[in-house]
Formats: structure tokens, C-alpha cells, sequence
């Protein structure tokens, strides 16, 4: 299953990490993968087969695709249909692949109690479905404490403000790298601070795309409220979907901002595109919708394709 790590990690044995910065804790806001284990109950070896599946009942199958799942911390919607029927056949190959959302579901359902949740969106740049196991209950950025440095902290902080005010979505490495001498705590050259943020791009917060730096998606997802509640006077919002903007497209006449995905569904079928606000025309060129099977079709990989770069106007 290419690039996926299905490795078994039993209850008790080391449990697999995303790649993460030195000295720190996983990449995320999560409870302890051991509190995690605790409140679920202990995860049964391969030998053992799943228990009859109920509503709302967590079984191997769901407890080895969340494991897997935090190991990685977000996923495309392929990989993660991927990665359940893999759970499906090491613990109930006989069993009927449940629907993805009731699966989902019945995960959140006892996951719940922990102020988590796996949750779904889309990437900015092209549509495509995501997967992501976000915290409910700590939002803010002061919550990374555990996983990075104080400056290091600071740096994403500092990097997170220059995305938000830009109107692109986008923050240079060159305006990143000359706040180094501003950050809180330990003082950081800036080439330890090149090296920081590409920690960052590895464990999903951000993304580079020609030198400049945006928010990944599962960052979006994680972080929504507390960038809407930080920043409220420079927070953007899609016209259509109504969640939050980072990069995308503007009507020049009235200022409405719309994802680039929400662009190609609004005017999928329009030959001349008109603003759903004000009606003006829609002078930005409309992006295609995201299709999986066409992808699969030609043989596309995320890891194979690079993106071009998305600008809002």
C-alpha cells in the first residue's frame, strides 16, 4: 500500500511516530497515544480475529485504522479507504467493509469523551479529501508546548501571523527568516530556522511551495478556531462553503474570496462566470474539479504531482 506504514504496534510495544522535531513529543495536540490506548481498552494481537461489529462498539479493525491513522496524522481520502480495508483484512476479512462515514463515525463516537475527533476537509489547492485526528478541546498554538522549543514555538507563530495578513496565503522564507533575532526564549540562527520549518512542512503543519510557506491542511482543520479567534480582523472566509480561507480567489469588485475548489464547483458549468455576490464578472481563471476516478484513471500520485501555486487576486 505505497507509502503507508501498516506495521502491527500491539498494546505495550513502542508506538510508532510521525517524523517530529528533536527532543519534542508527536506533532500534534493529541492526548498520549497511552491515554488514547487506556480510555479505548487494549488493542488484541494480529492472531485474534475482530468481535461481532456493533453500532458504536470499537473492534480491532477500528482500534489498529485509528493506531495507524495517529501514526500518520492526516490523509488523503484514498489512502485512508486504503488503510480500511487493510484493517479489514488482517482482523475480519469476512466481514463487509463498513461505509467509510459510519466506520469514521463509530470512532468519533467513543473518541468523544477525549475532546477528539478524526475530521474531514479539503485541500486548498485542488479539493482533494482529507482526514485528519484533531483536537477539540486545545486549539491554540501555546497547546504545541509539549512537541517544540519556545522559539521554535514562536517561530510557527510568527510564520502563522505573515500567512494570515498576506493576501496570497502565502509567507516567504526570506520574511519568516528575518523575525529569527524577534523569537521568544533560546535565540535561533537562521539556519537552524530553515532547518525548523522544514520540521514543520515534514509533520504536516505547513506547506512549501516555491520558497514560500502556507498552512497544510490538517493545520487548517486543527487550527480553525484559534485562528479565527486570534486574528479576527484578518481572517478570511470562502463566500460558498463558509470555512475558513487561506488561499484562493477574489472578486475584484466586491472582495468576496471563494476556494479555489469551491471556484471550480460554483462554475463548473457557467461559460462566463459571474460573481455569487455582487453578479460582476469572474476574471479568474476556473480551476477543474477534482476527480479521483479520472486521477486513478491516469495514473496521478500526490507524491508524483507537484501543485502549482495558488494565488488569491
Amino acid at each position: 500500500m505505497g507509502g503507508l506504514d501498516l506495521r502491527w504496534q500491539p498494546m505495550g510495544a513502542p508506538y510508532p511516530r510521525s517524523p517530529r522535531l528533536e527532543g519534542g513529543a508527536e506533532p500534534s495536540f493529541l492526548p498520549s497515544s497511552s491515554s488514547v490506548w487506556t480510555a479505548l481498552g487494549r488493542c488484541a494481537p494480529p492472531s485474534m480475529q475482530g468481535n461481532t461489529r456493533r453500532t458504536g462498539v470499537m473492534t480491532d479493525v477500528h482500534r489498529r485504522f485509528l493506531q495507524l491513522l495517529m501514526t500518520h496524522g492526516v490523509l488523503e481520502e484514498c489512502d485512508v479507504k486504503r488503510l480500511q480495508k487493510h484493517c479489514y483484512k488482517v482482523h475480519d476479512c469476512n466481514a463487509t467493509i463498513e461505509k467509510l462515514e459510519d466506520f469514521i463515525n463509530t470512532i468519533n463516537s467513543v473518541l468523544e469523551s477525549l475532546y477528539i475527533e478524526i475530521k474531514k476537509g479539503v485541500t486548498e489547492d485542488d479539493g482533494r479529501p482529507i482526514y485528519a485526528l484533531v483536537n477539540l478541546a486545545t486549539t491554540s498554538v501555546s497547546k504545541m508546548a509539549s512537541d517544540f522549543a519556545e522559539n521554535e514555538l514562536d517561530l510557527f507563530r510568527k510564520a502563522l501571523e505573515l500567512i494570515i495578513d498576506s493576501d496570497t496565503g502565502f509567507a516567504s522564507s526570506t520574511n519568516i527568516l528575518n523575525l529569527v533575532d524577534q523569537l521568544k526564549g533560546k535565540k535561533m540562527r537562521k539556519k537552524e530556522a530553515e532547518h525548523v520549518l522544514q520540521k514543520f512542512v515534514q509533520n504536516k503543519w505547513l506547506i512549501e511551495k516555491e520558497g514560500e510557506f502556507t498552512l497544510h491542511g490538517r493545520a487548517i482543520l486543527e487550527m480553525d478556531q484559534y485562528i479565527r479567534e486570534t486574528y479576527p480582523d484578518a481572517v478570511k472566509v470562502c463566500n460558498i462553503c463558509r470555512s475558513l480561507l487561506i488561499q484562493g480567489q477574489s472578486c475584484e469588485t466586491c472582495g468576496i474570496r471563494m476556494h479555489l475548489p469551491c471556484v471550480a464547483k460554483y462554475f463548473q458549468s457557467s461559460s462566463e462566470p459571474h460573481c455569487p455576490h455582487c453578479n460582476d464578472y469572474w476574471p479568474h481563471e476556473v480551476p477543474e474539479v477534482f476527480d479521483p476516478e479520472k486521477e486513478r484513471e491516469t495514473g496521478m500520485s500526490r507524491s508524483n504531482k507537484r501543485p502549482s501555486r495558488s494565488r488569491q487576486h
